[in-house]
């Protein structure tokens, strides 16, 4: 038999452990197992937790969409038929990135989509003589002004205007120095010559009014988003696709040599893109103009996707 001392000694032991572990442990009215039984039940429910947290995936959803965006990008090189040079540049306009590009450094003739620049030019050298837009109206060359002349030129891309405008910029080499001005040193007129990489420099200065004040800048990206007859070709196919979207655009076409393209501004929103897109058959090739333009109408719907 234990003395009776010795079952005290036991009695006030436990009591203190067990009052220990009762401070321990948080406060809870409910009924509740013995607090050594509480303890284990929290020692084996933290581990397991602590495991799970240690091995969570680490995909998250922004890298599953950039994932479906890449693959989105890659579907635009299987719409370019084989037998085409091409000469493409397309940027995000928000972080700069260049989403796709083919010889986009390469000099090609550009065609109509050289009035671009040549109209910016237009507009900075009557910006640099304190003309306004009102004075578009009022003043011009050949009997004509020059709001009536710009216009022809890049909505319905009259040569007539063209060569007015182009003959006025020349004077005392101003052409010729603001695009240098503006690093488009590889767009000439004798014969008419650019690249992909130029042609979308100057859709950047444009949109951005790097290049002009702002009344100009708007006035220009206005003429570029009037509707056109033939607005649902090339690129066009974008704003059939996209229709909460709006494309200010320019079309070049020709047929000696035979030559395919459309740049524009794509704006969605709060999101913009630059592109630059033209092919031309390559030597050899059996390549029509239609052809190219089917090929540029699939890859306009290809980058809607990717817009999407």
């Amino acid at each position: 038999m234990v003395p009776f001392r010795s079952t005290f000694i036991i009695i006030l032991v436990l009591l203190f452990l067990s009052l220990t572990a009762c401070q321990a442990l948080p406060l809870n009215t409910s009924p509740s197992p013995s607090p050594s039984l509480e303890i284990f039940a929290a020692a084996t429910l933290i581990l397991p937790t602590q495991t799970e947290v240690a091995q969570a995936p680490s995909i998250t959803p922004s890298q599953t969409a950039t994932h479906s965006a890449t693959q989105d990008i890659s579907n635009l090189e299987s719409e370019l038929i084989a037998g085409v040079d091409w000469y493409i540049l397309i940027q995000d306009a928000n972080n700069g990135d260049i989403l796709f590009e083919r010889n986009a450094d390469t000099p090609f003739p550009p065609a109509s989509m050289i009035k671009i620049p040549t109209a910016m030019a237009v507009l900075s050298i009557l910006e640099d003589q304190g003309r306004t837009l009102e004075n578009l109206k009022k003043t011009g060359i050949n009997g004509r002004n020059f709001d009536s002349l710009l216009e022809a030129m890049v909505v319905r891309s009259e040569e007539t205007a063209t060569d007015a405008l182009e003959y006025f910029a020349r004077g005392n080499n101003q052409l010729r120095e603001k695009l240098d001005a503006w690093g488009l040193t590889s767009t000439k007129y004798d014969p008419r010559t650019s690249t992909a990489s130029e042609l979308l420099t100057s859709l950047r200065l444009l949109n951005t009014g790097a290049a002009l004040n702002e009344a100009n800048t708007q006035y220009l990206l206005n003429l570029m988003g009037e509707y056109t007859e033939n607005d649902q070709i090339l690129l066009g196919k974008l704003t059939d696709q996209l229709p909460e979207c709006k494309l200010l655009n320019k079309r070049g076409t020709m047929l000696s040599p035979t030559i395919v393209s459309d740049m524009g501004i794509l704006k969605c929103a709060e999101q913009s893109w630059y592109l630059v897109v033209a092919g031309m058959p390559a030597a050899g090739s059996s390549a029509t103009f239609e052809d190219i333009q089917a090929s540029i109408e699939a890859f306009a719907i290809a980058f809607a996707s990717y817009v999407k």
